[in-house]
């Protein structure tokens, strides 16, 4: 007989915001839009604009009527699938579905081997891509740092050619203009098997970011618009920097942030219609004191929890930020300041999850940050599952069959669901003499000699060196 109703058992969530908030929050952006505008550094974009109905002032000063950000609203898709290398369906963009990758663009890189700082070289984002394509909690791969050992001219142009090699992964990339992003658009489709096998398993999706505040610069907007005419995926994410690039308070940080998404989002929706789009900002504040970005402050929480919210209000795929920290050394602010992350993305529910692996507020990389973030995901994982109370849950009789004063430790039930609990792999929970007999290592310790032991062991699948020969001609097309 049963003793409970059989229902789905609830995931733990975070909503920093009420609807009426949301409501205000939205109106307040359009408000922006209606009254103070956007400038558009593009001709194009803004004869675009004018013909759909938008008013231009002084040139290039762009207000929006509220229904060209209803429509681009209610045109982009509320669901984005993002394929591998092979054209497999892998990172799923929707409802609350959380995914994580890389960042990109580091300067410096923590090395593994000599804990020197230093720059990147391109062995370097070989490494990285190969790490990533190893751990199992990291969806995608994005550039993650910036080759000095290669013209700076092609620094993009090599990571991109450089990824589509040497992981199976979907890829985020950024290029410098136009013409690099056709060429890494080129390049992946030469791998996809052609432009129209590329639009059907999306497998690349480009970051780039308008210029706070209220601007849209030629370039950034030129790469808007093609990847739009590609049906290709992209975040054009604004980052305002509260007290310097953004107004001061969140809520008016917000208000900005959503402003200039809508301004993309309806030149992008005015170039192809349903093309795929995602929702996001990174809106962080200036720390006064240290005049510097803060990746790991409680108000960044809020803010990136804030977007991912908005974004599924809108029905739109969205944009977040975890396993960053601004720590300069893979030390105990730099795991609290990961695992808050991590957890703070998987209640808020964005569903593009970047950054994994920076340190110093954006400026290094640290491979052994990507290998605990990719433990603290898995952790989190299981947070998220939640309790569930069902009859099979609750066990009753095996309540009753073991009874007052026995034990539970070689019940069939025991032996079938041990494992359904999470057992860290990094993490320790032994005993302290097996800990010394082991070496006694720290966590640092061992996040090492896992890079190190995944960097000397692990291949990623071959690219086919026909497909890798036709990047290879393309890049030429860059010197």
């Amino acid at each position: 007989m049963s003793t409970v109703n059989s229902v789905a058992f609830l995931s733990p969530q975070f909503s920093v915001l009420s609807e009426s908030q949301m409501r205000d929050l939205h109106m307040a952006a359009l408000e922006v839009l209606r009254r103070t505008g956007i400038r558009f550094f593009h001709h194009g974009a803004v004869d675009l604009l004018k013909e759909a109905g938008a008013f231009v002032n002084d040139g290039n000063l762009v207000k929006f009527p509220a229904r060209m950000v209803e429509d681009a609203i209610a045109s982009a898709p509320s669901r984005v699938i993002m394929c591998n290398r092979d054209g497999e369906p892998a990172v799923f963009l929707e409802d609350r579905t959380v995914n994580f990758g890389t960042g990109s663009d580091c300067i410096n890189l923590l090395d593994h081997e000599t804990g020197a700082h230093r720059k990147f070289v391109t062995q370097d984002i070989v490494d990285g891509y190969h790490l990533c394509d190893a751990l199992p909690n990291i969806d995608f791969v994005m550039s993650i740092g910036i080759p000095t050992d290669v013209d700076p001219e092609l620094a993009y142009d090599t990571q991109m050619a450089l990824m589509l090699e040497h992981t199976l992964k979907p890829l985020v990339f950024v290029t410098n203009d136009l013409d690099s992003c056709q060429r890494a658009i080129d390049m992946a489709a030469a791998v996809a098997g052609g432009h129209e096998a590329l639009r059907e398993r999306q497998s690349i999706l480009l970051y780039s970011e308008p210029s706070s505040p209220l601007q849209q610069s030629d370039t950034a907007v030129d790469k808007l618009m093609l990847m739009a005419k590609n049906e290709l995926p992209i975040v054009h994410s604004p980052a305002p920097l509260m007290g310097g690039t953004g107004p001061i308070t969140m809520a008016s940080g917000l208000a900005m942030s959503v402003a200039e998404i809508f301004s993309s989002l309806v030149v992008h929706q005015l170039t192809k219609p349903g093309a795929p789009y995602i929702f996001g900002a990174g809106l962080h504040h200036m720390d006064m004191k240290a005049a510097q970005i803060c990746y790991a402050s409680p108000e960044f929480q809020l803010t990136k929890s804030a977007i991912a919210q908005l974004g599924r209000r809108y029905g739109i795929p969205t944009w977040g930020y975890a396993g960053c920290t601004d720590a300069k050394v893979m030390d105990e602010q730099a795991s609290l300041e990961s695992l808050l992350s991590v957890m703070m993305a998987k209640f808020s529910g964005a569903n593009l999850i970047h950054d994994v692996g920076y340190m110093e507020s954006g400026l290094t990389c640290s491979f052994e940050m990507i290998v605990l973030t990719d433990e603290l995901i898995a952790l989190t994982d299981h947070l998220m599952k939640g309790i569930e109370i069902n009859d099979d849950k609750l066990m009753l009789d095996e309540i009753h069959n073991v009874g007052p004063g026995g034990h539970f430790l070689n019940t069939q039930q025991t032996m079938k669901r041990f494992k359904d609990f999470w057992y860290p792999s990094l993490l320790d929970r032994g005993i302290r003499p097996t800990w010394l007999e082991e070496g006694s290592t720290t966590l640092g310790d061992r996040l090492t000699s896992r890079v190190k032991e995944i960097l000397a062991g692990y291949q990623p699948k071959p690219l086919d060196p026909e497909k890798k020969r036709n990047i290879q001609e393309i890049l030429a097309q860059a010197n």
